[in-house]
């Protein structure tokens, strides 16, 4: 009898002590938009940058980000007070980002983004085999708040590649900016055999496919590629503000591998970058060495770069 009531004893104690774990649970204050609300704003904010960039119409944009806000009767104040809030608790931004971003990578999908890749993305023409490299996610979302504007990769060659093998990186991206300029830089490098570097970086400023490429032109033998997306945001120092949203999506991010034809027949068309955007080629001697931007300055140590990310670990 004495057991039976000790054992019920037991589990009242561990079922409070349940209930406590989560009762203490820390939550996001009533007074800001919750989370999933907040996901749901920028979703909402993500289709209507779409919408606005095929009617070429900013206005339209304006109005459609009003009613948005009215849809979730949320004032401009309030959403600018839930910026900061959520500006000073990352961990909640990032699940909202991550969130953010499998919505949007589902979205691609169901609108047949992975449906011929290749000629799809980059209109890819070669007699060599070709195989999409990229492992990592295919959409991933990068904002003003240095935590989350970077996104580095490294990948090791292994014997899959070849000798004169050309790497082409494919991706679309999407500004949601409330003000300030729009800076967002990738960058792709391969390490050859002998550890010298070829590199090309692509500035991007508008919601557009970009396609960035680097081969190993002198068949040196690929040892790793590496590279980073970046959302720079020197440009809107001065207009730094925790309420400003300034957010730059990428998806159907793709990293192709082709390798040379017989006949060397490999075009790319990369006529979606605008005539605006910079790119420049590189080439470096010294043993992972990547060339960046002058913009991308200080601290960080995502990648084995000469002048380094400004980011925090």
């Amino acid at each position: 009898m004495h057991n039976r009531e000790r054992r019920y004893q037991t589990y009242f104690f561990l079922f409070v002590l349940v209930l406590l774990q989560f009762s203490c649970k820390p939550s996001v204050p009533s007074k800001y938009i919750q989370p999933d609300d907040m996901e749901d704003i920028l979703y909402d904010y993500h289709l209507a940058d779409g919408m606005s960039n095929q009617n070429g119409d900013y206005r339209s944009l304006i109005m459609y980000k009003t009613a948005i806000l009215k849809k979730y009767n949320v004032s401009n104040a309030d959403f600018d007070s839930s910026m900061v809030y959520y500006a000073r608790h990352t961990e909640e931004l990032h699940k909202i980002y991550e969130h953010l971003a499998e919505r949007i990578g589902a979205e691609a999908v169901s609108l047949g983004a992975t449906a011929n890749d290749i000629n799809k993305y980059g209109m890819i023409s070669s007699k060599g085999d070709t195989a999409d490299v990229w492992s990592e996610a295919k959409t991933a979302i990068l904002s003003q708040y240095d935590s989350f504007n970077l996104k580095s990769y490294s990948i090791k060659a292994d014997t899959a590649y070849h000798k004169g093998d050309r790497l082409v990186l494919n991706f679309d991206t999407q500004f949601i900016f409330q003000e300030g300029m729009r800076d967002g830089v990738a960058a792709l490098a391969i390490v050859f055999s002998n550890d010298s570097v070829a590199n090309q970086i692509v500035h991007m400023s508008s919601s557009n496919h970009y396609s960035v490429q680097v081969g190993d032109d002198n068949h040196l033998g690929i040892k790793e590629i590496k590279g980073f997306f970046l959302l720079n945001d020197g440009a809107n120092s001065q207009l730094r503000s925790s309420t400003t949203l300034r957010i730059m999506i990428l998806y159907n991010i793709r990293l192709i591998r082709i390798h040379e034809s017989d006949d060397k027949a490999i075009k790319v068309n990369t006529d979606s970058i605008h005539k605006s955007d910079s790119v420049n080629m590189q080439r470096s001697s010294a043993a992972h060495e990547l060339e960046t931007p002058q913009m991308v300055i200080d601290g960080g140590n995502a990648l084995s770069l000469k002048k380094q990310v400004n980011v925090r670990r």
